[in-house]
């Protein structure tokens, strides 16, 4: 089943899974979540420092890709193109996913036209037609989540892995999907 290696032990349970309902429920945390920090290994350092930007989701597909409007020019453009090696985090009241994979970008007007926003308007200039404008398509390898029930499931299974308490049903703290 996993075609990448988790980090796993018996004390912090990871539950891992390429089950269609567990992809199902990647999409739907992440659809209802509209900002992610996304990391890049930074370009202009020779370290390779790791460096996080705030982003609007522009859509969730549901095979756990994720889309955003950028520019070109863009220093996050610029690390995709060295190193196309990425990380997409949400947070919300009730779930937190890291979705790991890979960044391309797609210099597609009609995509980028279908995917402008009022929202785009107020950080973007130029409009879709604008040639520095382009998508962020980041192709889900794995997404690991934790909680997404309800806010009072989330609170309780959180408490239960700070302490170190859970019920034997529990079946792990978390969940690592593999995505087709």
């Amino acid at each position: 089943m996993s075609q990448h290696e988790h980090d796993t032990s018996p004390a912090d349970p990871v539950r891992v899974s390429d089950d269609p309902a567990d992809v199902q429920k990647v999409h739907e945390l992440i659809s209802g979540m509209d900002i992610a920090m996304v990391t890049t290994v930074d370009s202009s350092d020779a370290g390779g420092r790791l460096t996080s930007r705030p982003l609007s989701t522009q859509v969730a597909e549901e095979d756990g890709d994720v889309l955003f409007l950028v520019r070109r020019s863009s220093p996050v453009a610029a690390d995709v193109r060295a190193d196309p090696r990425v990380n997409v985090a949400y947070s919300s009241m009730k779930a937190w996913v890291s979705l790991a994979g890979t960044a391309t970008l797609v210099e597609d007007r009609a995509l980028v036209e279908r995917l402008w926003s009022k929202g785009a308007d107020m950080f973007m200039e130029g409009g879709p037609d604008n040639p520095d404008n382009v998508v962020l398509r980041v192709n889900g390898d794995t997404a690991h989540y934790w909680g997404g029930e309800s806010l009072v499931g989330t609170a309780v299974s959180t408490v239960k892995a700070l302490t170190g308490r859970k019920d034997d049903q529990d079946g792990g703290s978390s969940t690592v999907v593999e995505l087709p």
